[in-house]
């Protein structure tokens, strides 16, 4: 039966001598991200998110109406309070080289001690709002190769910077608005596509690798019998296998991110 996700939060506070400022981040993580860092009951922090919407450059109309994080904001105040922070902290951080490295060097040592196990994903909420970000997150990924990070996104025209990078998997977030550009993108660069499908949305041909993600009318957590829904009834086998399971079936210890790695696997 699924359980209730927990949703967790951690501070970090980064120095910056020369020019005497300090400025604080916070690392948060839910039962069903946190990955092999924590248990679903018990989660441990392993993300950093920002705003929705306001930090998205690359959102659609579809991905905007059906955010997930409008919940997130009205039923955990307090941790989106703490992504309003970190989306004006990390604008700081970004100001200058001698910032920027400073942060890169606090996240590294900070991810390094809490997410050996599991893995860090970037944003639950936001993404890529800059070049200059996606060049920090490149930073904090390449002094950290024993970690395995994850980041959903839809800016493309900046993910070429995530390129190449061994333990990053990068996963383009596709709707119905934007999934040309994404497949272009895929095919450039290798990138997997998680396609969100609405109610009445065609599943477009997906490369192989990709996931499927239904809105939540589509859903089959809340039947008795999710293999009963309609939705799910009309997919192909090969569709199947692309859907992923905490999202359909419900969250648990057996079904979050970890046991599941089908956004993870490089």
């Amino acid at each position: 039966m699924a359980l209730k996700t927990q949703v967790v939060s951690d501070s970090l506070m980064v120095s910056y001598p020369y020019i005497k400022e300090k400025r604080i981040f916070y690392f948060d993580g839910n039962g069903k991200i946190t990955a092999e860092n924590g248990t679903f009951i018990n989660p441990s922090p392993n993300a950093f998110s920002l705003v929705h919407v306001e930090d998205c450059p690359g959102r659609t109309p579809v991905c905007e109406s059906k955010c997930y994080v409008h919940r997130l904001r009205e039923n955990e105040p307090e941790i989106y309070g703490r992504y309003r922070a970190n989306s004006q902290a990390i604008r700081q951080a970004l100001l200058g080289p001698y910032r920027t490295s400073i942060t890169i060097d606090a996240f590294a040592n900070w991810i390094n001690s809490h997410c050996k196990k599991g893995g860090f994903r970037w944003h639950v909420s936001g993404d890529i709002f800059s070049v200059e970000y996606a060049w920090f997150i490149r930073g904090v990924v390449l002094k950290t190769p024993g970690i395995r990070y994850w980041i959903y996104t839809r800016s493309f025209h900046f993910s070429e910077v995530l390129s190449g990078l061994s333990n990053l998997a990068v996963n383009l977030s596709a709707d119905r608005d934007n999934f040309e550009r994404a497949l272009v993108c895929q095919s450039q660069f290798g990138f997997r596509i998680c396609c969100m499908i609405t109610e009445g949305d065609t599943i477009p041909d997906l490369p192989e690798g990709s996931v499927i993600f239904p809105s939540h009318e589509l859903r089959g957590r809340d039947l008795k019998n999710p293999l009963d829904a309609p939705w799910w009834k009309a997919l192909t086998q090969k569709q199947r296998r692309m859907v992923c399971p905490p999202d359909f079936f419900g969250q648990s210890e057996v079904l979050r991110c970890g046991p599941c790695d089908k956004c993870l696997c490089l």
